[in-house]
Formats: C-alpha cells, sequence, structure tokens
C-alpha cells in the first residue's frame, strides 16, 4: 500500500507539472500574438515616411491600338519602422491615356486608404489599350500613378508607345490594290495575293507580322520603296526578348513570303525582309518570263533560310543577304544576275547547317538547267571557313560566273572565277562587338573589297544601297556598299 501512495504523488506532481506548462505556452503563444498585433498596427503619419518603388518609370513597347499591351509588374515597397496608410493611389489621365492598374488584386483608376505594412510590399500591375489615332508613326503616351501618404505626393511614371495599324487577318487580295502606307498593316495568319491580281506597295508601308504569318504571292507585288522610306516586312515585337536583345534582331518571328509558280514580274525596290523564319521562296517557275526583279533589298535574320530560288530567273542589285541558319542563298537551276551584292553570313542564334552561297541544279531529285549565274563585284563570306558550295551535276547545264568578287572559300583556278579576291577577311564595321545581335556589313577603311570592283559594270549600278556614289573615285568598291567617311 505504501508503494501505492508514494506512486499516486508522483502521478499528481507530474500532471500538476504538465499544466503549468500548458499555461505557461498558452500565455506565450498569447503575449506573441498580442505583441505582433501591436506591432502590425504601429502606424504613423509622420511627414518624413515615404515609400519606394520597383521602378519609379514603366515603359511599355509599341503597342498596336485597340489590341491591348502585355501586363507590367512593380512593387510599392514601405521600407520604414512603421506601418503606413495610403490615403489615395490614383491614375492620374486614365480616362485619356488608356492605361490600367491593379494593386493587390483591387482593380481601379483611383484607390483610398490602402495600408501598407513596415518592411512589407504591394504588388502593382499595370497595362495599356492605345486608341486609334489614324497616325502613320508611332505616338508617345504617358501616364503616371499618384500616391499620397501623409501629405505626401509620390508618382510611378507611364511610358508606352501606341502605334495605329490596319489589321489584316486571313487578307485575301482578289483585284488590282494600292498599299498607301499611311499607316502600317498588321498581318494576322496571312496575306495572300491572287493569280492575276498586282498588289502595289507605296514607300514607306511597314507589314508587322504576327506569329506563324505568311505572305503567300501567286500573282504579282510591287513594292516600291526609297532609300529614305523603304517597305519593311518584319516581325510584330518590339521588346526584348533578353537583357537588352531586341526581337527587331532576332529571327523566327513569321514564316516569310513566297513566290509561287505563277508568280511573274515582282519588283521589290529598297525593301527590307527581316526577322523570319524562311525570308523569301521562289517556286519552280518558267524561266523564259522574268520573276522578280530585286534592287536595294535587304534579307537578314532568317532561322532557316534567306532565299531559295528553284528555276527562276531572278536579277539582283545592290542587295544585302545576311545571317541565316542555313544558307544565306540557294539558287536551284535557272538564270540569275547579280550585281554589287553582299552575301554575309555570321549567324550565331545556333550552330549554322550551310555554307553563305550554295548553287545548284539539282532539287529533291529533279535536276533543273543552271542556264545563268552571275556575281559581278561581290562579296560572299561569312564566320565558317567555306562560304561557297557549287553542288551542280553534269547532265544538265551548270554555267556560272563570278567577277571581281571577294569570296571566302577554297581557291580556284579556272575560266569561272575572274579577279577574285579570295579568303580575305572583308573587314566589315560590325561583326563582332554585337551584344545585341545588331550588325553593320559596311566596309572599314582597310578593307581589302575596296577599290576591286570592275568600274564598266558600277557604271551600270551608279548608287550604292544607302545611295551613295560608286563614280567618286576612279576604283569602285565590291559589294552593296560604298565605303565612305
Amino acid at each position: 500500500m505504501k508503494y501505492r501512495v508514494v506512486e499516486l504523488a508522483k502521478i499528481n506532481i507530474f500532471s500538476s507539472f504538465m499544466k503549468s506548462i500548458g499555461a505557461f505556452v498558452v500565455l506565450v503563444l498569447f503575449l506573441m500574438l498580442f505583441n505582433s498585433c501591436q506591432e502590425g498596427n504601429d502606424f504613423s503619419d509622420s511627414e518624413e515616411l515615404s515609400l519606394s518603388f520597383s521602378n519609379d518609370t514603366i515603359r511599355f513597347d509599341t503597342v498596336f491600338t485597340t489590341l491591348g499591351s502585355a501586363t507590367k509588374q512593380f512593387k510599392i515597397y514601405n521600407r520604414n519602422n512603421n506601418s503606413l496608410t495610403i490615403q489615395s493611389i490614383e491614375l492620374v489621365n486614365a480616362s485619356k491615356s488608356g492605361f490600367r492598374m491593379n494593386i493587390d488584386g483591387e482593380k481601379g483608376t483611383k484607390l483610398t486608404n490602402v495600408d501598407i505594412l513596415k518592411k512589407d510590399s504591394l504588388y502593382g500591375f499595370v497595362e495599356v489599350t492605345v486608341d486609334p489615332t489614324n497616325a502613320k508613326n508611332p505616338v508617345l503616351i504617358r501616364d503616371s500613378i499618384r500616391l499620397v501618404v501623409n501629405g505626401n505626393i509620390q508618382y510611378v511614371q507611364l511610358e508606352a508607345v501606341g502605334q495605329d495599324v490596319y489589321i489584316w487577318k486571313d487578307k485575301v487580295v482578289t483585284t488590282d490594290s494600292v498599299i498607301t502606307g499611311d499607316k502600317p498593316l498588321l498581318i494576322y495568319n496571312s496575306l495572300t495575293i491572287n493569280k492575276g491580281v498586282t498588289l502595289d506597295v507605296q514607300k514607306g508601308t511597314t507589314f508587322f507580322l504576327q506569329n506563324n504569318a505568311s505572305v503567300d504571292i501567286y500573282g504579282s507585288i510591287i513594292a516600291q520603296g526609297t532609300v529614305q522610306e523603304p517597305i519593311i516586312f518584319r516581325g510584330s515585337r518590339f521588346d526584348n526578348i533578353d537583357g537588352n536583345i531586341p526581337y527587331d534582331n532576332t529571327p523566327g518571328q513569321w514564316n516569310g513570303i513566297t513566290f509561287h509558280a505563277e508568280s511573274y514580274g515582282n519588283v521589290l525596290n529598297n525593301v527590307i525582309v527581316k526577322n523570319a523564319v524562311r525570308g523569301v521562296t521562289f517556286s519552280a517557275a518558267d524561266i523564259q518570263y522574268k520573276k522578280a526583279e530585286f534592287a536595294n533589298t535587304i534579307v537578314q535574320n532568317t532561322s532557316e533560310y534567306g532565299l531559295l530560288a528553284i528555276n527562276c530567273y531572278i536579277n539582283f542589285q545592290n542587295c544585302l543577304f545576311a545571317n541565316s541558319k542555313g544558307a544565306a542563298i540557294s539558287l536551284i537551276g535557272g538564270k540569275y544576275n547579280f550585281l554589287h551584292c553582299t552575301l554575309a553570313n555570321y549567324y550565331r542564334w545556333s550552330m549554322r547547317q550551310k555554307e553563305c552561297l550554295v548553287v545548284g541544279n539539282v532539287y529533291e531529285g529533279k535536276a533543273y538547267d543552271l542556264d545563268k549565274c552571275d556575281f559581278i563585284n561581290s562579296i560572299v563570306s561569312g564566320s565558317v571557313s567555306g562560304e561557297l558550295l557549287l553542288s551542280g551535276v553534269s547532265t544538265v547545264a551548270y554555267n556560272y560566273r563570278f567577277q571581281n568578287c571577294l569570296i571566302k572559300a577554297t581557291e580556284q583556278k579556272n575560266e569561272h572565277f575572274v579577279n577574285t579576291v579570295w579568303n580575305a577577311d572583308p573587314l566589315f564595321v560590325n561583326i563582332n562587338n554585337n551584344k545585341d545581335y545588331s550588325y553593320n556589313f559596311e566596309l572599314q577603311a582597310t578593307s581589302p573589297a575596296i577599290g576591286k570592283a570592275d568600274r564598266s559594270y558600277s557604271l551600270l549600278l551608279p548608287y550604292d544601297l544607302k545611295g551613295r556614289s560608286r563614280l567618286t573615285d576612279t576604283d569602285p568598291d565590291i559589294g552593296c556598299y560604298e565605303r565612305s567617311e
């Protein structure tokens, strides 16, 4: 019995101890909660306290009319040791600017009495829709978010570039038409020119092509730009793909332009085609009829190839074909003339797959006569050791000639090459200092292409791609650009 009394005493003592511990824990939790509430409600109305922001200015790249923008995020910080009440958060000119805001899940043009605890932050979101402006050129749109805290007024500035456009989705041109270029065109899915129809595109017109959009030409396009106001086919994004690399320098944003078999009599003069998957494609045609005239035209930054022509008759003057994962130009059969052109492939987005220039007479198992392929006063260069691939077979015609050209390839001594500069660096102005993937294929002062052109041919093309005279000195330069100080 004595043993049992002792055991019961121990149990009673242990039970009392646990009850004391439990009461202590409850008290501690209560005090912590009370203290936390006290701290959370430690608001101050001192005029010396202010907010800070993750961005003082929120900038949107070009926004097309009526389509709205991507959402931009920013944060409002209270870095003070006291909590604050923001008396008002207001979009200053929301009714005119088209900006919209959302602060920590609450939408509105003006929010009042928004609490922000000490050492805490709020998320803000901003988007914008641009009203039509009937303007050809982009318009800068500004607004601001005004925040009032304890009598202090602070601002987050808002900026967007608005561009008015004609919106074409699955557009089919069925009758002869003119595009005046009064404002750009935004193309969804496709733009098709029917057989027998001519589309006249006037100077200064810009085509913004959405992802996977294509231009299909069964009829004809007459695109006559000028040096000052070229016609541009490009992707529709204006922001940066990463860091300071703009989408404007990024390949693969839209499908490209295809001239189908029925299409003849096309003219591209002072035209820029960039950022496509396949820049320009010419389907097999009848070389009795001229497929196209290219003059002062640039095709660059393509993720598959720059230009592919199968059994076509095309002339090229003062043209630049640059930077493609595949060939900058592939010619299979047909009849071609190149005068004062630059072919340069320094593609860096992934490993290259082809030489800069491919000249052959067989495509997908079918042979085509290469009646003529002349390169005069032109450059063929790039980042690999051999930039010229001659892949013709002898069973059909295979005629080509390079005269007064600078070529990066294994030297060949035969009648196909006259006055050739072999394997010399053309010394372009910028192919290496291009952290944003921008390039400049004009010539440095010490370029071996300077003064090496055949002047008799330059007389036929007295002005370069930028409109500068080739005839101011005795010996013009090879390529599409004449060296200028």
